[in-house]
């Protein structure tokens, strides 16, 4: 009798009101649309990103993620051209700063201390690399022609209204906001869409993609030279107002065939049901404010390492290439020799992120990221700090910290996409630079500070000394990433 009286309780369906037999079908349905929906969102993926063999070995220091990359041919390298050709304003801008922190300086804000007209630059590098995290995040979820149109929009526009700029509010707020998020907004997209077409060539494509910022370094202080250079009585800013909007126009062309060329191959992500119903302001905060920055990844400490010995990285840089040109002149060079000191750095920057990144897809990323960091602190404490007061020993030592420093722009990134999945690559790649951009925020007053209000030779020792020991805490940091990853090793990594 009790076995009967339990099979019956077991088996007899619970009594329902009508409303809620309603509400209980309805929630099934729902889950069903929402299992269909993520069922074809997945073969659609699985279609496009099947694994196909494409003829290229991995090496074993290189994750297979179990998605195809084509690792060449005439659409992906096309793509890479694109990315080139919008890495030439976005970092050509980053490489260029110093040739325009030295006109501004002596001329329209010639009355204002050299660590007050740093924060022009260095607001500009913070909301340059802020600005990634949404980028990044759009990339991810949408792809690049969003990101690279409002970018495109609001980099040139800054380049116009600083054309016409002449008070310090002014500069800021054209500038170092509305150029600075323009930029920011470009860079994820263009960084991160090498990265559908490429794995075991990685290092190699996305070098050479961000040798375009070297060839802008290159280009750009020769335009602003011959512009600057030119008077007019009636305009004492003649030949700055038409130099940057020069360089305005050449921008906007250069950014529409990025627009044109630079697509991703990876599926959009899909809105099941669920998220359907949700409001798209809220469904909009949420994504991009609340969930754009990769907080727990930094549970992963090689992430954590990794994002700290990029900060540094970009603080040597940032710091050593605004202040180059106001070193040189008071080493005695000329304004016009100054900024061919610049045009040196970059030139000899092209090569600087083609090889480092070839030879990081044979060595490991890690391995030659260390290295280059190591010798770009060598080279400033042996041969910047005591012997770079000489016009000659000036444009050599341009040569080789050009070289070396190249590698920061280009194999850093691949490095963050060593130790990250490819689909969310864009994400934790602007998380790691919305880091850096509090790191850059500081860092130029910083250098300007230790440098001076007096610009004494002294002040520009300590802004060397300053330059090469960022870059070596930059290197140690890359290399207890790698430890946490594979070991204290010689390891390919």
């Amino acid at each position: 009798m009790s076995e009967e009286v339990t099979i019956e309780k077991i088996s007899r369906p619970a009594m329902l009101s009508p409303q809620s037999s309603r509400q209980l079908l309805m929630r099934k349905e729902v889950d069903v649309d929402n299992k269909f929906a993520d069922l074809e969102a997945t073969q659609t993926y699985n279609e496009q990103t099947r694994p196909v063999e494409s003829g290229v070995k991995r090496p074993s220091f290189i994750q297979d993620d179990g998605l195809f990359y084509p690792e060449g041919g005439f659409a992906a390298w096309l793509v890479i051209f694109g990315c080139f050709c919008g890495f030439i304003p976005v970092f050509g801008m980053l490489n260029t700063i110093g040739v325009m922190e030295n006109f501004i300086e002596r001329n329209q804000l010639s009355s204002t201390s050299s660590s007050t007209v740093g924060w022009i630059f260095s607001i500009f590098s913070f909301v340059n690399f802020a600005s990634c995290i949404f980028s990044g995040t759009y990339f991810d979820r949408n792809g690049a022609k969003g990101p690279l149109i409002v970018g495109s929009v609001l980099h040139v526009g800054g380049l116009f209204g600083m054309a016409n700029s002449t008070e310090l509010w002014q500069f800021i707020l054209s500038f170092s906001i509305v150029t600075g998020l323009g930029n920011g907004i470009l860079m994820s997209p263009l960084i991160s869409v090498p990265s559908h077409y490429f794995l075991v060539k990685r290092g190699t494509a996305t070098a050479i993609a961000t040798t375009g910022g070297s060839i802008g370094g290159v280009i750009f202080p020769v335009i602003l030279r011959k512009f600057f250079a030119m008077e007019k009585d009636s305009d004492p800013f003649y030949g700055f107002v038409w130099g940057l909007r020069t360089l305005g126009f050449v921008n906007l062309f250069l950014l529409i065939v990025a627009l044109v060329l630079a697509k991703e191959r990876l599926p959009h992500k899909k809105l099941n049901e669920r998220e359907r119903a949700i409001p798209t302001w809220r469904r909009v905060f949420n994504t991009y404010i609340l969930q754009s920055f990769d907080i727990f990844g930094f549970k992963d400490l090689k992430y954590t390492f990794c994002v700290m010995g990029t900060v540094f990285g970009e603080i040597s840089i940032i710091s050593g290439i605004t202040y180059f040109t106001s070193y040189a002149m008071k080493q005695g060079l000329s304004q016009s020799d100054s900024y061919l000191l610049v045009m040196v750095v970059n030139l000899a920057g092209i090569p600087g992120r083609w090889l480092p990144g070839f030879f990081s897809d044979i060595f490991g990323r890690f391995n030659v990221a260390m290295i280059t960091l190591v010798f770009l602190g060598i080279i400033t404490f042996v041969m910047w700090l005591p012997f770079a007061t000489t016009r000659a020993v000036l444009f050599a030592f341009s040569a080789i910290y050009g070289f070396s420093s190249g590698s920061i722009f280009s194999i850093l990134p691949v490095c963050c996409g060593q130790i990250s999945k490819t689909e969310e690559f864009g994400r934790r790649y602007s998380t790691m630079y919305f880091v850096v951009a509090f790191g850059t925020l500081v860092a130029v007053p910083i250098t300007g500070a230790i440098i001076g209000p007096e610009k004494s030779f002294k002040g520009y020792d300590h802004y060397v000394i300053w330059c090469g020991v960022t870059s070596f805490v930059s290197a140690i940091c890359y290399m207890i990433s790698k430890t946490l990853a594979v070991g204290f090793n010689m390891k390919r990594f």
